[in-house]
C-alpha cells in the first residue's frame, strides 16, 4: 500500500471592515467617535472568495464573532459580547452586529482612546477554527453630548457677534 497526499483548498474569507453604528445616527462610521452616553452597535462584514469557499460553506460553519474594546493607553480589555451565526452554501456576504451598551456603562474613560477589535472564527463551535483571524482598525474617542452642544452653542454666539459689530 502507497501513502497519498492530500491537498486542501485555500479559503479566503475577507474582513471588510469594523463599523459603529450610534443610535441616533442610523448610518455606518468607520471613524469611531461616540457619544460617552448612548449605546451603539459594532459590525464587522464577511465575504468569502467564491471560487473556493464553496466547499467550506456547503459544511454550514460557524461564525462566531467576539467583539471587544481595549484601551491605548495602560488599562484591561473589555469583552463586550459576541455574536454567532450558521452559514449557508447560498450566501457569499455576511454582515454581524452586536448592538454594545454605552461607553458610560462599560465605565469607558472619556480622556482615553479605545481600540474596538473584533475576533472571527469560523468552524464548529466550541471547537478550533478553520478559519481564524482579528481586526482591530477601529479607534474609539467619547464625548459629553452636553460638552459638545455648549461648545456648538458658544460658536454660534461667537459667529454671531462678529456678523453683527459694527466699524466707527
Amino acid at each position: 500500500m502507497s501513502d497519498a497526499t492530500i491537498h486542501s483548498l485555500p479559503i479566503i474569507c475577507t474582513a471588510h471592515g469594523l463599523s459603529v453604528v450610534t443610535a441616533n445616527s442610523d448610518q455606518t462610521s468607520g471613524h469611531g467617535i461616540l457619544p460617552h452616553d448612548a449605546p451603539f452597535t459594532a459590525q464587522v462584514a464577511l465575504s468569502f472568495d467564491a471560487s473556493n469557499a464553496v466547499a467550506l460553506l456547503a459544511l454550514n460553519p460557524t461564525i462566531q464573532i467576539d467583539f471587544y474594546i481595549k484601551p491605548l493607553q495602560a488599562g484591561s480589555t473589555i469583552d463586550v459580547g459576541n455574536i454567532a451565526l450558521v452559514t449557508n452554501s447560498q450566501e457569499r456576504l455576511y454582515t454581524l452586529q452586536l448592538d454594545i451598551a454605552s461607553p458610560a456603562e462599560l465605565n469607558l474613560d472619556k480622556s482615553k482612546v479605545y481600540r474596538l477589535g473584533a475576533l472571527v472564527r469560523i468552524g464548529a463551535p466550541e471547537n478550533p477554527a478553520l478559519l481564524c483571524g482579528v481586526v482591530e482598525e477601529l479607534m474609539i474617542q467619547l464625548y459629553t453630548s452636553e460638552k459638545l452642544s455648549q461648545a456648538s452653542k458658544k460658536a454660534q454666539k461667537n459667529t454671531s457677534k462678529k456678523h453683527f459689530k459694527t466699524k466707527k
